[in-house]
């Protein structure tokens, strides 16, 4: 019959998951393409030695398509999870001996919101979500590429047919265990940057110090626990990347009373939320990547007035235009036509079309901000946009 497995959900109260466990000796898995014993063992609650001296295995090699038996001590995860109020993607793969990349991956989530009611996946789809694949840097050593996607040096090595001595060179690709690559390579927009865990530090003076929270911070390097050592990198993430589900009718940001029209018109090659990139980790999106010409003219899509109109890290060229507390991010540009304190009018051309900061080809980074935080500018534009 069902089990309920407790867990402690990020506020530090008890919550529970339901679900099917199977602990008697004999229960099989398939395994599926990039599955490596580690990750198996991480996933079904039991050992790498268990699974070995279970199966007869000598080495650490598997093949698709085989079948192995779980140890008594592992459970089989059910194919599926039902969205329970208060639930975040970090509790529900901690609960499950998933990582928050699996869940993402499985479920094809083009954001980070979920609702209570939502099925989420727990198991791969066939086929199987492309691994994230790496190309070595000068430098790298297979120790700090696994302290930096937060995986052990043998299930690194394992997953690339390497002992965990190898020597690796600048230009070789390695596949990370437990890790898929995105639907999109475009690292359009800001990129959570990486820190280095200093001696004495806690995940509460870090996030204290980054202004993000100990939550944040667990759900983005899908930490077990709390606990740190010197060395170890961290991703810095918006504090409120993952968050708890509910059930919430979201209201638009009303149009401005000038109106709101489309800054320029191509392909959407990137949404707004948690998207995973294939070289920088996961990244929570907070705009909207549109495809255009260099040169190209962008268009205010409301009147206001600029505040900013220069460099602006990984947006690069960026006019930033405010109208009442909302925001209009215009990113990426070849050439700035305003100057900040100037009033725009909608439609007017403020920029180019370009590629400069963090971008993989002449685009848009459109981005709104409602008393700073960001929102989805889609259903606005496709909502209030005249043309």
């Amino acid at each position: 019959m069902p089990r309920r497995r407790p867990f402690f959900a990020l506020g530090l109260t008890l919550a529970w998951l339901t679900f099917s466990a199977a602990w008697a000796q004999g229960t099989t898995i398939t395994v599926q393409p990039g599955d490596t014993l580690w990750g198996l063992a991480q996933r079904y609650g039991t050992s790498v030695d268990a699974l070995r001296q279970t199966n007869s295995l000598v080495g650490d090699a598997l093949k698709p398509g085989i079948s192995l038996k779980l140890p008594q001590d592992g459970n089989a995860t059910p194919d599926a999870y039902v969205v329970q109020p208060g639930d975040t993607l970090y509790d529900i793969a901690l609960a499950f001996h998933l990582s928050v990349d699996d869940l993402i991956a499985y479920n094809d989530l083009g954001g980070s919101t979920i609702k209570p009611g939502q099925t989420l996946k727990l198991r791969p789809s066939t086929p199987a979500p492309a691994p994230l694949v790496i190309r070595v840097q000068p430098g790298d050593t297979l120790w700090n590429l696994a302290q930096s996607y937060q995986v052990t040096v043998a299930a690194l090595a394992s997953a690339n047919g390497l002992g965990s001595g190898s020597v690796i060179h600048p230009g070789d690709s390695l596949e990370v265990p437990g890790r898929y690559a995105g639907p999109s390579t475009d690292t359009g927009g800001p990129v959570p940057p990486t820190v280095t865990v200093n001696k004495g530090d806690s995940l509460w003076s870090i996030a204290h110090r980054y202004n993000t929270t100990v939550a944040a911070l667990m759900s983005a390097n899908d930490l077990p626990s709390s606990n740190l050592f010197a060395g170890q990198t961290l991703r810095i993430v918006p504090a409120g990347e993952l968050g708890a589900a509910r059930t919430t009718t979201a209201t638009p940001t009303p149009a401005p009373a000038s109106g709101m029209m489309w800054p320029i018109h191509g392909p959407i090659t990137s949404h707004f939320g948690y998207r995973q990139l294939r070289v920088d980790g996961s990244n929570f999106h907070t705009g909207l990547d549109i495809a255009g010409n260099s040169g190209e003219a962008i268009h205010a899509a409301v009147a206001g007035t600029v505040v900013l109109a220069g460099w602006n890290g990984g947006y690069g060229l960026c006019v930033i235009i405010k109208s009442g507390n909302t925001a209009y991010y215009y990113g990426h540009a070849s050439a700035l036509l305003v100057q900040q304190g100037q009033q725009v009018q909608e439609g007017q051309v403020i920029a180019r079309v370009g590629t400069t900061g963090h971008s993989t080809g002449p685009h848009l980074h459109f981005e709104i901000r409602v008393d700073n935080e960001p929102v989805d500018p889609l259903p606005l534009l496709q909502t209030q946009a005249s043309r």
